[in-house]
């Protein structure tokens, strides 16, 4: 009688499973391999774009620090391309231009084989409220504040100021204080108007001799008052005409939303003869 063996078949059967196993091992290893030099590229390409954001930093504290006004900024703002090495990682290069009497300011930054580009193309209106301010006088040499000569209205200071935005703001308060010289007596405030609308009613209010501590003025009349892009006379009423001239400073509290939410401050500082 025959007997059959199946110890051929066995060894077989092994060196089919050791093949795939190594055919899967191999796999898995370049699968690997490949995932660990792809996810060098989104690393490099988040290097880039962070690069960008620097030279877009750099070009804003550049500005800051080397021009006076946006006067200088205009007719100097050609600045040659600004190349500067981030240790590590790659560079950033910083390019101004103009286009439609608007300046944009290029941030493109570099990292290997990646390249991200950061364009911020309200460069000149960043650079206005950055050298100028967001609520400032009126620059118009004729439009200097001053003390109302008309009959009736002696008591009144008068601030033509101009909004820098390039939206509405929204203003609740403004803090006021005047520098005390020799023995006058402190200022009195009876009523804010802003562009003839009254924002703050009172009677006879000292205001602050003190400019770090200003007397604060919260609008009772109305919950704010909206001042758009431009130019508006703001006046502002004091009870003795012999206490108006002399170094005011009058900060507004504002907001770029009507709920008066993110509040910012800006303070100007002016003359009255």
């Amino acid at each position: 009688m025959r007997i059959l063996r199946n110890d051929g078949i066995s060894i077989v059967a092994l060196v089919m499973v050791l093949l795939l196993l190594s055919t899967l091992g191999t796999v898995l290893v370049s699968l690997i391999i490949t995932k660990q030099k792809s996810a060098l590229l989104p690393l490099k390409s988040t290097q880039a774009f962070y690069a960008a954001q620097a030279g877009i930093e750099y070009a804003i504290r550049h500005t800051q620090d080397n021009y006076d006004d946006m006067d200088d900024f205009q007719a100097n703002y050609t600045t040659p391309l600004v190349q500067e090495e981030l240790s590590g990682i790659g560079y950033f290069e910083v390019t101004y231009n103009d286009s439609e009497n608007f300046i944009r300011s290029t941030g493109t930054g570099t990292a290997g084989t990646a390249k991200r580009v950061i364009k911020l193309a309200s460069f000149r209106d960043f650079l206005t409220l950055t050298l100028v301010g967001g609520i400032t006088l009126d620059p118009d040499p004729e439009n200097a504040p001053y003390q109302d000569t008309a009959p009736g209205e002696k008591k009144n200071i008068c601030v033509p100021t101009v909004n820098n935005y390039d939206c509405d703001v929204y203003i609740f308060q403004i803090d006021l204080a005047k520098d005390k010289e020799g023995g006058k007596k402190a200022a009195r405030l009876d009523q804010i108007r802003l562009g003839n609308t009254p924002v703050w009613t009172g009677k006879k209010v000292d205001v602050s001799t003190t400019p770090d501590s200003p007397t604060p003025f919260p609008f009772n009349q109305v919950a704010y008052y909206t001042m758009v892009s431009g130019a508006a006379l703001d006046k502002i009423e004091v009870q003795a005409a012999s206490e108006v001239s002399g170094t005011w400073h009058l900060t507004f509290h504002y907001s770029r939303q009507t709920d008066l939410s993110d509040p910012e401050t800006n303070t100007i500082t002016f003359d009255i003869p």
